[in-house]
């Protein structure tokens, strides 16, 4: 599973939900408890609009590595999704204190 969030970055970006969706039940059936997997899961979700889920995902994998910079950034685009500016903000934060570059 190592890279394969940010394949399903990639996907996510050419909006290729049918190789999406198999990645994210391959990646399930390998590791769910990674947070790479909550990751690809979380893409799929807010590829098909369903933000709220899709962050219920990324804060999975923030629960398994909290300084995951990928959970922070996309959690981010979600709350930006669902015009939650606060929380975008915060998760944005997080990022950038984990990686101030």
């Amino acid at each position: 599973l190592d890279q394969m969030d940010v394949y399903s970055n990639i996907l996510y970006v050419k909006e290729d939900r049918v190789t999406l969706s198999a990645l994210a039940h391959r990646a399930v059936r390998v590791d769910k408890y990674r947070p790479e997997t909550c990751c690809i899961v979380g893409n799929y979700y807010s590829l098909r609009g369903r933000h709220e889920r899709a962050v219920t995902y990324f804060q999975r994998a923030l629960k398994l590595d909290p300084s995951y910079l990928s959970a922070w950034t996309l959690m981010g685009h979600e709350y930006v999704e669902m015009k939650n500016t606060a929380a975008a903000v915060e998760a944005y934060r997080r990022a950038v204190d984990i990686n101030p570059r």
